[in-house]
């Protein structure tokens, strides 16, 4: 009829316009019929029966039956909106929006039973988390304290998803028990897993695990709710590496990725964040919370658990009086005390001293490793070997298959009572079923694998087979290194043993990566003196080798922390590049990079002078070397920065910059780097670093050869030698207002000499020069014709950064506003020592200006007949004339007068005419 052909009229011009703009094909009838073929138009009659039918439908997925008719309505209303804004929904969408209005919905039908069994999973391993929001003092009484960073983390979790660090035992999976409970309590859906909980490889094997009909994205896509929904995983670095890692890690990118509702929240160590570049760029953002921000991850949206604060240790000490006793008759033993400020050796302490330890028992404690050593000798040694086998079984298995989990009958074999006695000692602990053991903290596991997988001696000999990079067993047993390297570092003062162990790991090609950066990382966080060190530095110099290795490789490791941590004592560092520093030729690369990390942290002057011993060995060993690349050029910065601490010494080396046949080759990367460091230089000593100008201007480089200013793949830059050269009196002229109020004698020597040098070798002179010598009273003033008034005509002109002229510029520029005193004493330096036409034209345009004292000490030099009728000073000397004239007495002018009609012009072509100008 009319109306359905008005409706395909309509139908038929939307298709045509929208394939105009998708295609360039002809269009075809045809399109319309096949498109028509995929649309159903139903009648529905909103007041009769199509209602109720809609209505009855409806009370299958609403919690209560009589909310059917409201959700009806409901869903008229955000048709009727999508109609107004032409737009659509798909089912998702449609639930979403009718949750948004408060209606209650039950879950999909397809998706309830798996939405309930991850309802109940998660309550289970809340409640399993929920324990580590409590501690139990001695007397077997659970203490829970409220963590003050409970509220940060809760406030950055609603900002988006999120990453929850610290170290090893700081508390985070308690924080991220309290994290979910507050969620929940404000009405969110929450499901909490525990990564150290599921032997998986596979998204596929996790939900076989949680046992899903469906997979975990698609349930958790169907479980919608009117409020925003968390995912929280605790314990990321519980895969050390392994399979189950990629899991987790794909999980929550997939989840982030949905767009929804759901957010993700996770714990994981600093260590294994520190390894996991790839969780790194996954939770990218800004930290939400300064006071609580590891700087290392200044671009991973995180919040870092500290230990307890004062506040939340003094609140647990008043809830554990037997602890608190403890504490306070060890008041002689501050280690102690710092140990006892980790929620988890807070634990152990307590059940240590619930076993019946005292303080004397205790009183050799001063670290978490000998803290754990005694809960060591305590919980397992009681038990004798066979509970050392079994630790060393479960260890075993799981370092093997790089999950935190072991199989019970691996566990157990055949002596199932020593695995019920360290579940009993609470070192151990297994699932509902008995299938899977695992240590009760990965705390535990570490120090474990420390004390039966990897030994000592056989670190420190070089023969450790345990950390071949063959296995990838990194980040298994990287922590664990950490206590026995710590073991090796105590056994005796001068750290010999430690030092052997460090340096056969770093220089062992074939040592696994991880477990290497680990090591640097710890040879970079140990020493806290110079004796902790010193040895290093000994075999370097003897020759070692593999403590060369060592030293490159700690350096970097080094170089990070120094970044990252304000506190690192600065003593040993300084102590050892200066022991180096008889054979620098072995470590010169890895020497350079930490001279440059160090030299910017170092105020302490004792320390600055080891810099400067260590600074120049590397720049003698580089001034030796036939091809030195930029090793020259950086061991002058270096040299440079610390001059203060041996002036006549660095002087020595860096003068080797200018003799003739070395400044003929590498002139334009050395003097460009020497001059970057002026003003270090001239602050202490002002005579070298007027012979800087002098041979800086002395010299040209006119070589145009490319060279790189950027190694970028990207966006390389590329300069040329002459221009690099530039570079150095560049920065010579940025100093050189500096240098004039610092030290203004030499500074005008400096700048008297560049300009003699840059005249000489530009504007040389000729016969015709005029060159004259004035006695004016007692004292002698020389000027030297320079062509000034052809290259240096306007005094306001920026001159090329590179030329004298700009340097001469400057020196007006501080003529013009420098305190009265000043002024004179550049002037009556200048007078001393300048000849040039150019510094006659300045001084007089700068007297000229001001109309003070320098205007009355220039002006018997100007009403002189060689600078009123010199080309390059006629002008100037006029106008200080001019100005100072208003000054004399009569007989003062009068004799100038005369002497003026006695000029005499016979040396010019045209005599009058010239006394007429």
């Amino acid at each position: 009829n009319a109306g359905q052909q008005r409706a395909f009229d309509r139908f038929e011009s939307c298709v045509q316009a929208a394939w105009a703009k998708a295609t360039t094909d002809a269009y075809s009838a045809e399109v319309v019929q096949e498109l028509a073929a995929l649309i159903r138009v139903l009648s529905f009659d909103f007041d009769g029966s199509s209602r109720e039918a809609a209505i009855e439908t409806i009370k299958d997925v609403a919690q209560e039956p009589g909310d059917a008719s409201g959700i009806f309505s409901g869903l008229e209303t955000v048709s009727a909106e999508l109609m107004a804004g032409r737009g659509a929904v798909d089912l998702q969408t449609a639930r979403q929006k009718l949750l948004g209005r408060g209606f209650r919905l039950l879950a999909p039908p397809d998706f309830r039973a798996d939405i309930a069994r991850l309802k109940d999973h998660g309550a289970m391993i809340a409640e399993t988390l929920k324990r580590h929001e409590e501690i139990k003092a001695a007397d077997g009484k659970s203490i829970s304290i409220v963590r003050e960073c409970q509220d940060a983390v809760r406030d950055a979790a609603l900002g988006g998803s999120l990453l929850i660090i610290g170290e090893p035992g700081a508390g985070k999976s308690g924080v991220l028990s309290a994290l979910a409970r507050d969620l929940k309590e404000r009405g969110s859906d929450v499901l909490e897993l525990a990564a150290d909980r599921y032997s998986v490889e596979t998204m596929e094997g996790l939900k076989s695990e949680l046992r899903l009909e469906h997979g975990l994205i698609d349930t958790l896509e169907a479980w919608d709710g009117p409020a925003p929904a968390w995912l929280i995983v605790d314990g990321l670095d519980a895969s050390r590496g392994g399979p189950g890692g990629g899991v987790f890690r794909n999980l929550i990118e997939r989840v982030m990725s949905l767009g929804g509702r759901w957010k993700a929240v996770a714990s994981i160590r600093t260590f294994d964040l520190r390894m996991g570049q790839k969780f790194q760029a996954l939770f990218k953002g800004t930290p939400s919370n300064e006071e609580l921000t590891e700087e290392e991850f200044s671009q991973v949206r995180h919040v870092k658990v500290p230990p307890w604060t004062q506040a939340e240790f003094d609140q647990l000490l008043d809830k554990a009086p037997t602890l608190a006793t403890i504490m306070g008759d060890a008041t002689e033993n501050p280690q102690l005390q710092d140990v006892a400020r980790v929620p988890f050796n807070t634990r152990l302490l307590n059940e240590l001293i619930g076993d019946g330890l005292v303080i004397a028992d205790l009183s050799q404690v001063g670290s978490q490793a000998e803290l754990l050593q005694l809960y060591w000798k305590h919980r397992i040694e009681t038990h004798g070997a066979p509970a050392r086998q079994c630790i060393r079984r479960i260890a075993k298995s799981m370092v093997k298959t790089r999950i935190l989990r072991a199989p019970f009958e691996k566990a157990a074999k055949s002596d199932a009572a020593v695995l019920d006695a360290l579940e009993g000692a609470g070192v151990l602990t297994s699932d509902s079923k008995r299938r899977k053991v695992q240590f009760r903290h990965h705390l535990l596991f570490d120090y474990a694998t420390a004390r039966v997988l990897l030994d000592p001696e056989r670190l420190i000999a070089g023969k450790e087979k345990m950390i071949g990079k063959s296995d990838a067993r990194g980040l298994m047993l990287a922590p664990a290194l950490r206590f026995v390297l710590q073991e090796i570092w105590m056994r005796e003062p001068g750290r010999a043993a430690f030092w052997t162990a460090a340096a056969h790991v770093l220089a062992d090609k074939d040592c696994d990566p991880v477990i290497r950066s680990a090591t640097a990382r710890i040879c970079a966080e140990f020493p806290c003196q110079h004796d902790d060190i010193a040895v290093l530095a000994k075999r370097i110099v003897a020759g070692d080798e593999n403590a060369a290795r060592a030293f490159t490789h700690m350096c970097g490791a080094l170089g990070i922390r120094l970044e990252d941590d304000s506190e690192v004592p600065l003593a040993p560092w300084t102590g050892l590049v200066r022991d180096i520093a008889p054979n620098v030729a072995a470590v010169h690369g890895a020497l350079r990079f930490l001279l440059f990390r160090l030299v910017d942290r170092v105020d302490d002057q004792n320390l600055r002078r080891d810099l400067g011993i260590s600074a120049r060995a590397l720049l003698d060993h580089a001034l030796s070397l036939v091809d030195p690349g930029n090793l020259v050029s950086s061991a002058i910065d270096l040299v440079g920065e610390t001059y203060a601490s041996a002036g006549p010494k660095s002087r020595a080396l860096l003068e080797k910059v200018f003799v003739p046949d070395r400044q003929a080759v590498h002139a334009a990367l050395e003097v460009p780097a020497l001059c970057r460091k002026i003003g270090r230089i001239a602050e202490t000593d002002p005579e070298f670093g007027a012979r800087i100008y002098r041979e800086t201007y002395g010299f040209q480089v006119n070589d145009m050869r490319e060279t790189s200013v950027s190694d970028s793949q990207i966006l390389p830059l590329i300069s040329n030698a002459r221009q690099d050269y530039g570079m150095a009196r560049y920065a010579l002229k940025e100093f050189f207002g500096e240098f004039l109020e610092l030290h203004p004698y030499h500074a005008v020597d400096a700048i008297v000499q560049a300009v003699e040098c840059y005249v000489e070798r530009e504007h040389a002179r000729n016969a015709d020069t005029v060159e004259i010598e004035i006695k004016i009273g007692k004292r002698s003033v020389r000027l030297r014709e320079d062509l000034s008034y052809i290259w240096a005509s306007d005094p306001e002109s920026d001159y090329d950064d590179d030329d004298a002229d700009a340097l001469i510029k400057r020196l007006l520029e501080h003529l013009r506003s420098a305190d009265e005193a000043n002024a004179i004493r550049i002037a009556e330096r200048l007078v001393e020592t300048s000849s040039l036409a150019v510094f006659w034209s300045r001084l007089f345009l700068a007297a000229g200006e001001r109309n003070d004292k320098l205007l009355a000490f220039c002006l018997p030099i100007a009403m002189q007949q060689a600078f009123l009728t010199s080309q390059e000073t006629a002008k100037d000397a006029v106008d200080v004339v001019a100005k100072g004239y208003e000054r004399m007495q009569r007989p003062e002018k009068e004799a100038f007068e005369a002497a003026v009609s006695q000029f005499d012009f016979s040396q010019y072509a045209r005599p009058d005419d010239e006394r007429i100008r």
